[in-house]
């Protein structure tokens, strides 16, 4: 999906690799680490509390095993992670949780005709 980020809250993928690329242009600037953390963590935390206030549409947050501009997006990720996951009425899965309960209740739906 795409979330707004930035001064400008341009929208972009929710991937670490597509903030890595507009915010270094995918170059390492381990230097600028803290200043990408808090915009990653600014742009996942107003993309979830559009949806936890609105509509409820599941957030979806895309990351590859690999550490860019010294961990900012994994950095960010942990620290949203810490802060909504823990809330009674929000759950945090993987994709693949979500494709398998999505399944699941369709199968529920067309039981008995």
């Amino acid at each position: 999906p795409l979330i707004p980020e930035g001064p400008k809250a341009r929208p972009v993928v929710a991937m670490d690799y597509n903030l890595y690329v507009r915010h270094s242009d995918g170059a390492e600037k381990p230097a600028m680490a803290g200043e990408f953390t808090e915009r990653a963590y600014q742009a996942f935390r107003a993309a979830f509390d559009t949806q936890y206030n609105g509509k409820r549409l599941p957030l979806e947050l895309g990351f590859h095993f690999t550490l860019m501009n010294n961990g900012a997006y994994w950095d960010a990720l942990e620290r949203f992670a810490g802060e909504v996951c823990v809330k009674a009425d929000v759950e945090c899965i993987s994709f693949r949780d979500y494709v398998a309960r999505q399944r699941a209740s369709r199968a529920q739906a067309s039981v008995g005709g």
